[in-house]
């Protein structure tokens, strides 16, 4: 009767251990997915980032040019939303960046450069000028915005091109600050963190065929043989 185990195979151990470990890291990438659409995202659905203050002396806040690429999935990138606290009357708007350069265009304005947000960390660049821009919410080109005291809510649906945030009292004076936090509505990152977590799961599974069958089988015990003076 043949009792002999089967040899370990180290092809099978090495490749099982590193699928093991692509596992485990596909499986950690998923559970920051699925955390982040539980912790994150409020009532409203929205992901959302801590809010920081902006302020400037200046009549305007403006954001360096944001690309949106028209490769990009509309439902990939869901609703934006931003969040803008004053003690003030405050107005916040999006424009394409060429609107918002024509607009501000010699008047005292910041742009917002070099942002950082955690930790969080921006560098003003000061456009100086003595010119009065209108009222803002007197102007036609915003693409979203919304005006008011306390807490002011703006939502956007993204669409390709080069646009611009700006932030300003309601009426166009200087000395802009308020804290304003940024929000998405991602719908795919659940499902997302779902679909990763299976393949991770997969992946393991396979790791833990690799790695039992590279490493052989014990031997079964042999069979007892009957005492014939019994």
């Amino acid at each position: 009767m043949n009792t002999q185990s089967k040899k370990p195979r180290t092809g099978l151990i090495v490749g099982g251990a590193v699928v093991a470990v692509v596992a485990l890291t596909v499986l950690a990438v998923a559970g920051v997915a699925l955390w982040t659409d539980v912790a994150k995202r409020d009532g409203s659905g929205y992901l959302t980032a801590n809010a920081h203050r902006y302020a400037s002396p200046t009549r305007a806040i403006a954001t360096d040019e944001l690309t949106i690429g028209t490769e990009v999935p509309k439902r990939l990138i869901g609703k934006v939303r931003l969040e803008a606290t004053s003690a003030k009357p405050v107005f916040v708007g999006i424009a394409r960046t060429a609107s918002v350069d024509a607009y501000l265009a010699g008047s005292s304005y910041a742009t917002a450069k070099n942002l950082d947000l955690d930790p969080f960390d921006v560098t003003y660049a000061t456009h100086t000028g003595t010119k009065t821009a209108g009222r803002p919410a007197a102007q036609t080109f915003w693409a979203a915005s919304a005006t008011g005291t306390g807490v002011t809510d703006l939502t956007w649906t993204p669409k390709s091109g080069s646009w611009s945030v700006v932030v300003m009292n309601a009426d166009g004076s200087p000395g802009v600050a308020a804290d304003v936090s940024a929000g998405v509505k991602a719908e795919w990152l659940l499902w997302t963190g779902i679909g990763i977590a299976l393949a991770g799961g997969i992946l393991l599974a396979v790791a833990a065929l690799m790695l039992y069958h590279g490493a052989g089988r014990p031997p079964k015990p042999a069979a007892a043989v009957p005492n014939p003076a019994l």
